[in-house]
């Protein structure tokens, strides 16, 4: 063999036991290629803390989902004072009966028109000359709607003994007339477009008229008579009411429960008195309106006359008696009165919630003669209208919302109060005369001990099945809020929708800036 063939045989064998080995021997595992180590989990971002709206809103719902308003119908408004936004709405813009928080808009309305200096005027004029301390005629006294001789105004309570200590200064120690009370400035019968028949002998319904005194209302008082099965004894005061005492009750066992109902027909003088008086026991009083407030008025005017050692020959008249009435634009003027100030009028009718006053004040705004609740309200409608409260937000037939025939949205009433807000001769007057929680009025007792008292301004309405409350909150941040709650056709006790509507306010109170 030669020698190249050798060589090629050797590489040929070379080949073939490289390839044998190669298929004998295991694979070899390739290196591992490095890897990245695993990207780091981004965390999530912390949730953005609430905004006020949203813990506002919350809060609101959370109050409203209660059992208690399921069958009820609310709206509620809450606006910033500062901002000018609303910070809640619900039902906002839906009517509902307002009751007493109508009041607000009346004191918005009559203080813009007429002032929160404003006050009512009252003339005494006689009809004859003074001879020897003898005014030879009547006295006639004409009255414009002053709310004010009654108890709520200590300045006022005692108005008729200074009308006769004045006229007995003027040398007058005989009149040898009558005691004429014209009421012609002011409608009759007084009464508000819408209010229940019912409401008509209570205090709260009672009539407005151009001469008013003790609120245009009596007390009635019962107690035991001498054995059970006897008459019970019972006495009317002022004495000069005018109302002829039907009693119907009965003096029942010891021990037993005391009853009072009082009920009178619309238009007639007859009080019925009904219940019982139990033997043994305490007397038990209510107050009804009285029948015909100008001879009430006159009546006790003549009274205290009386008492001053001015001799009255003649008896107390209504004008509208008289069938040659005596005009008092012939006589002289003796004395003219003035009532409290409007801003002291809408203290007391909001504090108290007096149906008498907010109607005065109503009639105040209609400046033709005689002045009525019809042509008032349409006062109060331009009145509102100039401040900027949306016309179509409310309708109304009174100014102190004992009617069922008005109905407003929690916005009108929260647009009212803003209105007043902006005009710096409003502002402040509204402030004080709104009722304030912890102080004197409806408002006593509620928020006491929290972190509302004294912040929330508000004026407070209710009838069966009707609760509201409107006015201003000052939050523990120092922010101005106006609000509204209005709540209708619930089926739960009235305290427990102010349980629920204080607690919407503690939170009012709490929202942060």
């Amino acid at each position: 063999m030669t020698v190249s063939n050798r060589l090629r045989a050797y590489a040929l064998g070379a080949v073939l036991l490289l390839a044998g080995g190669c298929a004998a021997r295991p694979p070899v595992a390739a290196a591992p290629t490095p890897t990245a180590p695993p990207a780091p989990v981004a965390e999530a971002p912390p949730p953005a803390p609430p905004t006020r709206l949203e813990t506002l809103g919350a809060a609101v719902d959370g109050v409203l989902a209660s059992s208690t308003f399921s069958r009820a119908s609310v709206g509620v408004v809450v606006r910033s004072l500062e901002t000018g936004e609303t910070l809640y709405s619900r039902n906002g813009r839906t009517w509902l009966v307002p009751a007493s928080t109508m009041k607000v808009m009346t004191t918005v309305a009559a203080a813009s028109r007429l002032g929160w200096d404003f006050r009512f005027e009252t003339r005494l004029v006689g009809t004859g000359p003074i001879v020897k301390g003898v005014l030879d005629g009547d006295l006639i006294v004409v009255g414009t709607g002053d709310p004010t001789i009654n108890r709520h105004h200590p300045g006022r309570a005692g108005a008729f003994d200074e009308w006769a200590r004045a006229l007995k200064a003027r040398g007058i120690q005989r009149i040898n007339g009558h005691i004429i009370g014209d009421d012609s400035l002011i409608e009759s019968p007084g009464w508000g477009i819408g209010w229940a028949w019912d409401d008509l002998v209570e205090d709260y319904g009672a009539a407005v008229s151009a001469l008013q005194y003790n609120e245009n209302v009596a007390t009635v008082t019962m107690g035991p008579g001498i054995t059970p099965g006897a008459p019970p004894v019972v006495y009317v005061s002022p004495s000069n009411h005018g109302l002829l005492v039907d009693v119907q009750a009965t003096t029942s066992a010891e021990g037993t429960a005391p009853s009072l109902v009082v009920a009178r027909q619309p238009g007639t003088r007859i009080l019925e008195v009904r219940g019982q008086a139990p033997w043994g026991g305490a007397a038990v009083s209510t107050t009804v309106a009285v029948a015909n407030p100008t001879l009430f008025f006159t009546g006790e005017l003549r009274q205290a006359l009386l008492r001053h050692g001015i001799a009255v020959d003649g008896t107390a008249v209504d004008i509208d008696q008289e069938s040659d009435r005596a005009r008092a634009s012939e006589g002289t003027v003796l004395l003219v009165d003035q009532s409290a100030p409007l801003s002291e009028i809408a203290t007391e009718m909001l504090a108290w919630s007096i149906n008498l006053y907010a109607e005065s004040l109503i009639v105040a705004l209609d400046r033709t003669a005689p002045g009525g609740i019809a042509d008032g309200v349409a006062m109060l409608r331009a009145a509102l209208d100039d401040l900027g409260v949306p016309a179509g937000g409310y309708t109304t037939r009174d100014g102190s919302g004992l009617s069922r025939n008005d109905y407003m949205s929690a916005e009108t009433l929260v647009a009212a109060i803003a209105a007043a807000w902006r005009d710096p001769s409003l502002r402040d007057g509204l402030l004080r005369v709104l009722p304030v929680t912890g102080g004197p009025g409806m408002l006593e007792r509620r928020l006491t001990g929290t972190p509302a008292a004294g912040r929330v301004h508000a004026k407070s309405g209710s009838m069966s099945n009707v609760r509201g409350l409107t006015g201003l909150v000052q939050t523990a941040a120092g922010e101005p809020l106006a609000f509204a709650f209005l709540v209708n056709g619930f089926d739960v006790r009235g305290a427990e929708i102010d349980e629920r509507v204080d607690a919407l306010l503690l939170a009012l109170v709490a929202l942060p800036r």
